[in-house]
């Protein structure tokens, strides 16, 4: 079996997403204009071309500005930064969520299972962007709101996924010894149930990193996610709807970086699906 570190798909995925940890994470020092990208309004450089502060590319601006005169690159490091930041925290925060629920339905079965799995029904029969618009617009747009929001709605996956391999290692001989020796539920969930199901909830996450950067970058586009002045790519390009036929770079720019962040979790959780599941393997 080809080690992830010879799959072109993985490395390339790895690169791409490198280079984005590597931006987010250096943001307040590699932005050309660190105030702006924290969302400083700045006095309009080029009030001849655009009032408002939209000003196009430049050897002082390379992406040119977007309202109100801010750089447009270092609103978009910024914004990686948001998006990589939310997604990382509403993965973890599923997966925490769903393996406690799959693992403990998974392992006891009986009436246990039945009422988990039944409440994993419910959150599945509801499509997750629309539960986590029904929780924005309680809780409202706001950074920990959209992770909140996403995280309580995005574990049904893992919860699944945790049961069935629980369900497929609780009678192996080394769970049945360590029953025999008086091992308590939680350590042999804990030490033998969980270390064993690990494989595939780690392909899992990496898949949704990517859906997740999108869902949350949905919720900014409609207003009711990050807010201003915090940068955020899906907010900066629903920003750039009243410019979109006369600034094209205004929303060119942090949609390519988002499809960039999008592609590299994709191809990352692509080549990790095809390691650990043989039957999903690419043909090419």
């Amino acid at each position: 079996m080809k080690p992830l570190l010879g799959d072109r798909i993985f490395l390339a995925g790895a690169m791409i997403i490198g280079i984005m940890l590597f931006i987010a994470i250096f943001a307040p020092w590699i932005s050309p204009y660190p105030a702006q990208g924290e969302g400083q309004t700045v006095p309009n450089v080029c009030p001849s071309i655009s009032p408002a502060g939209v000003c196009p590319p430049s050897f002082s601006h390379i992406f040119g500005t977007e309202q109100g005169g801010r750089d447009l690159l270092s609103r978009i490091f910024f914004g990686i930064r948001t998006s990589i930041l939310v997604s990382f925290l509403v993965v973890m925060l599923a997966m925490g969520i769903g393996m406690a629920v799959g693992l403990t339905a998974g392992y006891f079965g009986g009436l246990v299972d039945e009422a988990l799995m039944r409440i994993t029904d419910i959150f599945l029969a509801i499509p997750h962007i629309l539960l986590a618009l029904n929780i924005v617009a309680i809780l409202g747009p706001g950074l920990i709101d959209v992770f909140i929001a996403l995280g309580v709605t995005w574990w049904p996956a893992f919860a699944r996924l945790a049961r069935s391999q629980a369900i497929a290692i609780r009678n192996r001989p080394f769970v049945m010894v360590a029953k025999a020796m008086g091992i308590s539920s939680r350590q042999i969930v804990l030490k033998h149930i969980l270390p064993n199901s690990i494989s595939p909830l780690l392909v899992q996450m990496s898949i949704d990193l990517g859906a997740v950067v999108l869902a949350e970058a949905g919720l900014s586009f409609i207003g009711l996610g990050v807010r201003p002045p915090t940068a955020d790519l899906g907010q900066m390009i629903f920003a750039a709807i009243d410019f979109i036929t006369t600034s094209w770079w205004v929303a060119l720019f942090p949609g390519l970086f988002l499809t960039l962040l999008v592609l590299g979790f994709n191809m990352i959780g692509d080549a990790m699906r095809d390691r650990f599941d043989p039957r999903l393997r690419r043909q090419f």
